[in-house]
């Protein structure tokens, strides 16, 4: 039986490739976002790819204009913003600049469970979604938008990661949350379908057993997807395990990361053991994707056109240059239930510097730092970044997975899962670390334990503090009543 040259057989495998992701991105996709379910994502997906290259003066403008909209509807529309910004002797009408908006109220996850009902719009034509985020603080937050913002972000979620070679119509592996419940056979097919209309097939991190990472790796090097799409600290153990035990594997074009923050030595080792470049990715429940990286890998390119992002101090105040803050967010296409200066309990760096090297002229965010509550307190006022911890840990080769846990302002425990035993100079070293960090005040412990769990949303928390800084609570509160 005549068999062609490899070269041959290469070409044909890619011809055979880009004739797939043809047909699925331009003629499947179509046909059911907006033929079928008769959404707007595509055409809203193509005004982006547009709006991108506008300089960032024009992107600012049409931002404001998007944003007087929105105050005014929420206006007219919302009773609790009404009476709250009628309270406060704010009027939308006045808002001319985004100078003019620094005085509006910021509001955070309890401002939402207090007044989720009051916060609806009551305007008429707007069917509501209704969402919640998967509690990775504690208590999921239950939500609502309408179905224009929705196909807004989904619309952000297909340029974000088009960035990085991973649009719809690209093949990809996904480890990422799974459902816990199981799903009923009606919706388990629709999931089927979806996923096969956007060519991605979904292994569950929430569960990486040896014999789950060799099925992985399997299913990897049989289908050898365009893009690999992850939650970071699953794919970081992972990429760990496949470079202890030498593991090659096949090497997509990129690797999008996200739902956790994503650390130096996680990049290099994620790109290490799969030979692609990693490409970081910022969003949420609420919002989807905030944030991406373009090929530059300067920082993340803001969802701007969609959404107000600002990182303020603990004052309420924008943040200098280099300096971290809260990250507070105003949904400008959410009129089902608005979103108007969010704390969503992330912090950040506000890129200093001008236009990235791309050319879009969209703004930069240069980095998320974690989580607001992923800090610890100490007895003399001080906070410790809970990033201090995965930059210790990663010089520690037998340590698996940790978590820091503080029960009290002078008691500390950092819980351990290990692949291998820790020596006792280690041990030593990585006690001593820790407690020359926290001072004297605070007792700390090395706990050797055999699993740390998840959250529900199958994350892991790497620090998780029940301390109340009565410091922090009393700029926190300024922050939400500015």
């Amino acid at each position: 039986m005549f068999k062609p040259p490899a070269h041959r057989r290469a070409g044909c495998l890619r011809n055979s490739r880009l004739i797939g992701q043809f047909v699925h991105r331009h003629l499947l996709l179509p046909a059911f976002e907006s033929g079928l379910k008769r959404r707007k994502t595509l055409r809203y997906w193509a005004e982006l790819e547009r709006t991108q290259w506008l300089s960032a003066r024009e992107l600012a403008d049409r931002q404001l204009d998007a944003l007087r909209g929105l105050l005014s509807h929420a206006f007219r529309n919302c009773p609790y913003y009404r009476s709250e910004w009628l309270r406060r002797g704010l009027d939308p009408a006045k808002v001319q600049s985004a100078a003019d908006f620094s005085r509006w109220p910021v509001i955070d996850r309890e401002t939402i469970r207090a007044n989720r009902f009051e916060m609806r719009s009551r305007g008429a034509g707007l069917g509501l979604i209704s969402k919640s985020t998967g509690g990775s603080s504690g208590v999921p937050l239950h939500f609502d938008l309408d179905h224009r913002s929705n196909d807004r972000r989904m619309a952000s979620w297909h340029r974000g990661y088009a960035w990085a070679g991973a649009g719809p119509g690209t093949r990809q592996l996904y480890l990422w949350g799974a459902p816990l419940r199981a799903r009923r056979p009606l919706k388990r097919c629709k999931d089927r379908l979806y996923d096969w209309l956007y060519r991605k097939r979904v292994f569950s991190s929430f569960d990486m057993s040896r014999e789950r990472e060799d099925a992985f790796v399997r299913e990897l090097n049989a289908t050898r997807p365009d893009a690999i799409v992850a939650y970071t600290n699953p794919l970081y153990e992972l990429a760990r395990s496949l470079i202890k035990r030498g593991v090659r594997v096949y090497s997509p074009k990129s690797i999008v990361v996200g739902a956790e923050k994503l650390h130096g030595f996680q990049r290099e080792m994620i790109e290490r053991a799969f030979g692609a470049p990693v490409f970081e990715t910022y969003g949420s429940r609420e919002f989807m994707l905030i944030g991406a990286e373009c090929d530059r890998h300067t920082g993340l390119h803001l969802t701007q056109e969609n959404m107000r992002v600002e990182v303020l101090d603990d004052d309420g105040w924008p943040t200098a240059p280099g300096a971290e803050g809260n990250v507070v967010i105003t949904d400008l296409y959410n009129y089902g239930m608005p979103f108007i200066r969010y704390a969503n309990g992330d912090r950040a760096i506000a890129s200093g510097a001008g236009m990235c090297a791309c050319g879009r002229g969209l703004a930069l965010l240069k980095q998320v730092t974690g989580r607001r509550l992923d800090m610890l307190r100490t007895p003399d006022g001080r906070r410790i970044a809970g990033e201090f911890f995965p930059h210790l840990m990663k010089d520690f080769a037998a340590v698996a997975r940790f978590q820091v846990v503080q029960e009290r302002i002078d008691r500390v425990e950092l819980r351990v899962v290990l692949m291998s035993p820790l020596g006792p100079a280690e041990r030593r070293h990585l006690e001593g670390r820790v407690r020359d960090t926290l001072g004297p005040a605070i007792r700390f412990n090395l706990t050797e334990v055999t699993e740390i769990p998840l959250t529900a949303a199958g994350k892991l928390r790497v620090v998780i503090s029940h301390v109340t800084d009565e410091l922090h609570e009393t700029k926190a509160g300024t922050l939400c009543a500015a």
